[in-house]
């Protein structure tokens, strides 16, 4: 029972576990049920990267090593070399305020900040 416990830590600990972004409740989720987001502003930051503040409140949604692009829902490499996954090419983001799956506290926040209703 250990080494079955062990075994599962490992392999969540290395992301082999990870999926991609999928539709749940209307919107896109992380393999976790939390709400992706992206970003709808002037200078948006699908143009270079979300850096600073913006990505201290609006982490990028990172993809796995494993995980590989599906139609709509496509990888974007990032400024320090990460795979950061896009939905018709706008970057995907988790909102920090969201504590719990289904939460979309940064819904229309500053009118830039969406969720990704496919």
């Amino acid at each position: 029972m250990k080494s079955l416990i062990a075994i599962a830590a490992l392999l969540g600990a290395t992301g082999v576990l990870a999926a991609p972004p999928h539709l749940s409740e209307g919107v896109l989720v992380d393999e976790h049920g939390m709400t992706l987001y992206a970003y709808a502003g002037k200078g948006t930051p699908d143009a270079t990267a979300c850096e600073g503040t913006c990505e201290l409140n609006f982490p990028p949604a990172i993809a796995d090593k494993h995980d590989t692009p599906d139609g709509s829902l496509t990888l974007v490499s990032t400024q320090t070399g990460e795979r950061q996954w896009a939905y018709r090419g706008h970057r995907l983001y988790h909102g920090r305020m969201d504590k719990k799956p289904g939460d979309r506290h940064a819904d229309g926040l500053n009118k830039v900040w969406y969720p990704v209703r496919p």
